[in-house]
């Protein structure tokens, strides 16, 4: 299947802060519920050490959620301190905020905007993008890789999910029914999500249309393949791509570190 770019609402500046924070509040509550890059996160963890970096720098966190899984699992596997920065171009600094109090300062944020394709200069460590990097253009997809490559910046993207009819059929239930019978139990609690969810159905109906363009614009590990070969013909980065099972369907990633 062909990438399509298609526009997500989300992208918007005019999007209604309200409405954009409700969707990625519910995708926080969606990728901790489901723990959908669980089958990736040995492999990141791995990658991680080798990288010698000793703390994440996350590009496009949304609601954050994916940076709770990675805390949780590398604390379990190795027992040491954790150290993770969240940052957005549309920051939900309620969602940041509260998971920076939940995790006692390990995981904390960058509180303006912040573009991943002219990140402040102190935002330094392994970058990584959990469920955002189909959002950027080809041309700005090369960009953030040859800046890595260019940096000697290690790098990690990932998408928990695949271009497949099953990810269609996954990703309707988990925006519709799934939502509906979910929104009331996340926290921290707002009585606006009860209201554009219910009342005036905004947040589904965001949240559904940006699911689905989102497996249109996905970027494969051919893709990854075809812009590495040309962008690092001297073999500065070690890397790889690929998909790894979930329950759900497959995580698509790529990683890589400077060689040394």
């Amino acid at each position: 299947m062909r990438r399509f770019h298609l526009f997500e609402i989300e992208d918007f500046q005019w999007y209604p802060k309200i409405i954009r924070e409700g969707q990625t509040d519910y995708l926080r509550f969606l990728t901790e519920l489901f723990q959908v890059y669980r089958a990736v996160l040995p492999k990141f963890l791995e990658t991680f050490n080798k990288s010698g970096e000793s703390q994440i720098i996350d590009f496009c966190s949304g609601g954050g959620g994916a940076i709770v899984m990675v805390r949780d699992y590398f604390k379990k596997e190795q027992k040491t301190d954790f150290q993770a920065i969240l940052s957005d171009l549309y920051p939900n600094l309620p969602a940041f905020s509260y998971l920076k109090n939940k995790t006692q300062n390990e995981i904390s944020f960058y509180p303006e905007s912040v573009n991943a394709l002219n990140p402040p200069e102190n935002l330094d460590g392994f970058i990584t993008f959990f469920n955002s990097f189909h959002h950027f253009r080809p041309s700005e997809a090369q960009q953030i890789l040859k800046t890595a490559i260019s940096k000697k910046q290690p790098i990690g993207i990932f998408e928990p999910m695949e271009k497949s009819l099953f990810q269609f059929i996954i990703n309707i239930l988990a925006l519709t029914l799934v939502l509906f019978l979910t929104i009331p139990f996340l926290r921290p609690f707002k009585w606006s999500r009860l209201i554009f969810t219910y009342l005036i159905p905004l947040i589904p109906l965001g949240t559904l249309w940006d699911g689905m363009v989102s497996i249109l614009r996905l970027y494969t590990p051919k893709d990854f393949r075809k812009m590495m070969h040309d962008l690092d013909p001297e073999n500065r980065m070690i890397w790889e791509t690929g998909t790894a099972r979930h329950t759900f369907g497959r995580v698509t990633y790529f990683m890589a570190i400077p060689r040394k």
